[in-house]
Parts: structure tokens; sequence; C-alpha cells
């Protein structure tokens, strides 16, 4: 009975504030009754009706780049605790540090553990020091395919309010490096252990006193360099710590960002006084004001196109919920696709994107490029060697991680590997590339893991 009440509560605010017909508490309750959503014999409402239409997805809308990069980093930025403020990443001066959850498998169970990683805001990698000996390092030192996951935590005032279908969160799926004392020997390892030392040390106060104190006297660039480089060496080679970096594979970023806008029982008041402007945003996902006002640029963007127009049209055809924007319509309420289609509002973005990062890998000694990309059942690493005009020479393709019966034969199907041979990328399965029979997936992986190597 008092979800009743609260439904009627709502929907008596909600009718006066957008200028609806007058209607008694009888006549509401017979309507929420007669459209399912309230079960007479509960007085409940249904789970059925909330989740209508899948909640609060909203649709196939991809984002750009430069949108999802910003995700990433208003997301993770962390707290604003740095032992130097000169060792900031970027003019924002968060530390970018934060607790993440990575599940390994090791002898083919599951793990599944808490550490604190500190994103490396220009490669998007995940930079991490742990402690040697622990269940994590021993699996990932095993099986470097890890997932990782970063999901907001509750605020103290968002205790009582909290609606889980606005939280957010990303996920990296990626492959574990480990450095070892050999990355000394050469110039890229030593370029990547100063990088990770000089952004994740000055974040965590006791490894950045340690750290800091090898070159606080110094002034000369070569001798301060000198100083972290014999500092990190030390930290290799007593086997203490693992030092090591995530570099992702794919990035999946989830988040319905501002409110589910169209207009539900629950919401109806907060939407209407949305849409009169007493409030910028319905519901305060503590988000800096830059990235929601791009946000809504990058939608008010995309349904000014007729594709994008079109397909808002079609996601939001019958409505979020279809019985509710009946009834607004009805009384004059903007139903959900008036809603999601005002440009002021992000409502419409996709709830969810998958990314790739474009990681470009360094050439090898032998002047080989490597790829990667993320198969069924792991990392499908590629070897590509290039002739002097750009086309490629040789490749080779490690899909062992796949099923044996399936799409490990990918990596040595040669009639699939010669499709290659002599041309230039990027390649598309289907466009003059043939995926191995039984074995698309693998194939198409393996195609990203070519393209991601001679980009």
């Amino acid at each position: 009975m008092k979800k009743i009440l609260a439904l009627l509560l709502t929907l008596a605010l909600l009718l006066p504030a957008a200028g609806m017909a007058e209607m008694t508490d009888e006549e509401l309750h017979a309507w929420a009754l007669s459209n399912g959503y309230v079960k007479a014999e509960t007085d409940a409402i249904t789970s059925a009706t909330t989740n209508k239409a899948g909640g609060v997805n909203f649709g196939a809308i991809e984002w750009t780049d430069e949108l999802q990069v910003m995700a990433i980093k208003e997301f993770l930025k962390g707290g604003h605790y740095l032992g130097d403020p000169a060792y900031a990443q970027d003019e924002t001066g968060w530390n970018y540090r934060e607790m993440y959850q990575m599940a390994t498998v090791y002898g083919n169970m599951p793990n599944n553990t808490n550490l604190e990683l500190v994103l490396d805001v220009d490669s998007l990698c995940l930079l991490g020091v742990s402690e040697a000996g622990t269940s994590k390092t021993l699996h990932f030192n095993y099986n470097p395919n890890v997932s990782i996951s970063w999901c907001r935590q509750l605020r103290p005032h968002e205790e009582e309010t909290y609606n889980y279908y606005c939280s957010y969160g990303i996920q990296f799926d990626g492959v574990v490096r480990i450095f070892t004392p050999a990355d000394m020997e050469t110039e890229e390892g030593k370029a990547k252990l100063l990088n990770l030392f000089d952004k994740y040390y000055p974040t965590l106060a006791t490894s950045w006193m340690g750290y800091a104190a090898t070159f606080a006297a110094l002034t000369d660039e070569a001798e301060i360099t000198a100083a972290k480089l014999g500092y990190i060496e030390k930290q290799l080679k007593g086997g203490a710590m693992v030092i090591y970096e995530v570099v992702p594979t794919r990035i999946i970023i989830t988040a319905p960002f501002l409110i589910n806008m169209s207009p539900t029982m629950i919401n109806g008041v907060n939407f209407v006084t949305q849409l009169e402007g007493e409030k910028k945003y319905a519901y305060d996902l503590l988000l800096n004001e830059s990235f929601l006002d791009a946000l809504v640029a990058y939608k008010a963007a995309y349904i000014a196109t007729e594709e994008g127009k079109a397909e808002v049209e079609a996601h939001y055809a019958t409505g979020m919920y279809p019985m509710l924007d009946q009834y607004c319509a009805q009384y004059g309420a903007p139903t959900s696709l008036q809603i999601c289609m005002m440009p002021g509002t992000a409502a419409g973005l996709k709830t969810q994107t998958t990314w790739t990062p474009a990681v470009v890998a360094a050439p090898a000694e032998d002047g080989s490029l490597t790829g990667a990309a993320a198969g069924f059942h792991g990392t499908i690493n590629v070897k590509v060697t290039l002739n002097e005009d750009g086309t490629i020479a040789s490749l080779t393709a490690d899909t062992s991680c796949e099923n044996a019966e399936y799409g490990a034969k990918v990596g040595t199907d040669e009639a699939f590997i010669a499709q290659f041979i002599g041309k230039t990328g990027p390649f598309v399965i289907g466009e003059g590339i043939d995926a191995v029979s039984g074995a698309t997936g693998t194939s198409a992986a393996v195609v990203e893991a070519i393209n991601s190597a001679v980009k």
C-alpha cells in the first residue's frame, strides 16, 4: 500500500507540474491497475514493467574516440594526492589512482582480488606494483590474460537515494606485462619503467618518499635519470615487489550518465523539475561540468544528423515505457521519444560502449611489429614483418589460446595467412579477406591484431 501511495503522490505532483488535466486518486489508481503498473493482489509495481524495453539502455548510439577517452579519464581520475605536484599527469591535478577488482584464472580455477592501479592517461594502460607471492601475481604470471573492473563507490549522501540504474563503471580486458631486470637492458624497457615509476610512485606516500629521496638533491637531468634507473633496478632485483602494466585489448565503458530521462513513475517529478530549468541535471553523478557538457554536445550533434535521428526514433518507436508514454501524450506531458530528441539532454546515449585502444607496438630488434586482440578464450598475438614498400612480408599468428577444434587452427591455416602477404592494411573480413570456416570470430580477432600491428 505504501508503494501505491508513493505512486499516486508522484503522479499527483507530476500532473499539475506538466499542466495535465486533474484526476482523482481513484482514477489514478484505476489507470495504474488497468495499464499493468500495479499488481492488484500485491499492491506492488511489477518488475516486468519497471524493466520494460531494457530499463535504461538508450540504444546503439556509437561514441567517438574522443568522448570515450574523456569518459575513461573522468571516471578513473582518482584523488588529488601527489607526493610532488610536478608529477601530475595532466593539468587537472588528479592522480588517476583507483581501487579495482582483477579477475584471473590459474589451474582452471578463477580468482578475484582487489588492487590499486594508476591509469596512464597517455597510453590508457594500468600501472601497478604488488607484493610478490600474492595469489594475483602468481596467477597473472602464469596466465597474463586478465579482466579488471572499476565501479563507482557510493558517497555518503547517496545512501538513501541511490539509483543503481544510474551507476557507471569501466572494464579492462587485457594482458599483463611483468617487468624484469632484463628490461633494464633495452631502451624501450627503461623508458617504460621510468614512465611507470614517475606516474605510480607519486600517488603513494611511502613509495614516493623512497623513490624521490634518490634524486632530491640532484639538478642535472642526466644524473636524475641515472639515479632513478638505479633505484628501479634495485627494486627489480630485490624481488619483493612485482612491477607490471596492464595493456588493454578492449575497454568497456558502462554508464547511463545523466539519468533515465524517460518519464517513469519514480522520476516524473524530477523530470518535470528538470524541464522547468530548476535543476541542470535531475541526478547528480558527481561528474565535472565540462564532461557533462561534452556529452550533451555530442548528443545534440548526433541527433542533428539524419542517421542519428533515425536511429533514436527507431529505438523509441514505442517509447521506453509505452503505456506511460501513452498516458503522458494524452495529458500533454513529453513522451520518452520527445525527451531523447531534445538536444539539451543526454538521454539517448548508449549505456555501454566497447572500445579497442589503438596501441601501437614498438618495432622489435629484428624490425618486426607485434599486435594483439581479444579472442574467445585469451589474447591472440601476431608478429608481422614488412617489406620496404610497407607491404607484409611475413606473418605469424598465435591462436593457441582458442578452442583446439575451431579457433586454434586459424594461426596454422596457410591459406588464411597467405591472404595478407604482399598487402597493406587495414584489413576487413569479407573485403578481400576470407575467414577460416567454423572460426569466423577468431579470424576476425587475428585481423584486428594485424591491423593494430601495422597501423
